[in-house]
């Protein structure tokens, strides 16, 4: 015959909440790193920055894109610093419309050497009053033939700016 057993039957521990705690891992870094992946190259992604102080060379299509009235204004920001708005206009005297653009501003002092240089994306004055409603060129695209009026706003301006106008240049241009 057969003994009955004294020991009670091992029982396995359960991986259920620690299984699908993995599969939810994965995944969520899948979607995390796919997400990342995919937002470098879309069309509706801002223009990249270059470093200050680097020169960034001029996009082909930038020779159709002229700056036009440029004017320059300082004023007091609410921390006691000031800022330096320099405001033109462009015009897109190509065949394509422009999404998206960098503009190089370039400050130098009193011996005409480079103190620095930033760049910035194109921001277009949408409406003046009642107050100045600006926008990225992506949400107001420029067509062929337009001009529109944009600003650039610097707030750290170097001690040894020699306080004259920078100078401004499209330097990054999207097309669409």
């Amino acid at each position: 015959m057969s003994e009955p057993l004294t020991t009670p039957p091992q029982t396995e521990p359960s991986r259920g909440p620690w299984l699908g705690l993995g599969i939810g891992a994965v995944l969520v870094a899948g979607v995390i790193t796919f997400l990342i992946y995919s937002s470098r190259s879309s069309d509706t992604r801002y223009v990249r920055r270059a470093e200050v102080m680097q020169a960034t060379q001029a996009d082909p299509y930038a020779v159709n894109l002229p700056l036009s009235e440029i004017k320059m204004f300082e004023a007091e920001n609410l921390v006691g610093g000031k800022s330096i708005y320099v405001e033109g206009k462009i015009t897109n005297k190509g065949d394509k419309t422009v999404v998206g653009a960098t503009i190089e501003g370039t400050f130098k002092n009193s011996l005409d050497q480079v103190v620095q240089r930033e760049n910035h994306n194109l921001m277009i004055i949408l409406t003046r009053e009642p107050a100045d409603d600006l926008a990225a060129l992506s949400a107001s695209p420029l067509k062929p033939g337009e001009t529109k009026e944009f600003r650039m706003t610097f707030e750290r301006i170097s001690a040894d700016w020699n306080g004259q106008y920078p100078a401004v240049a499209v330097k990054l241009v999207t097309t669409k």
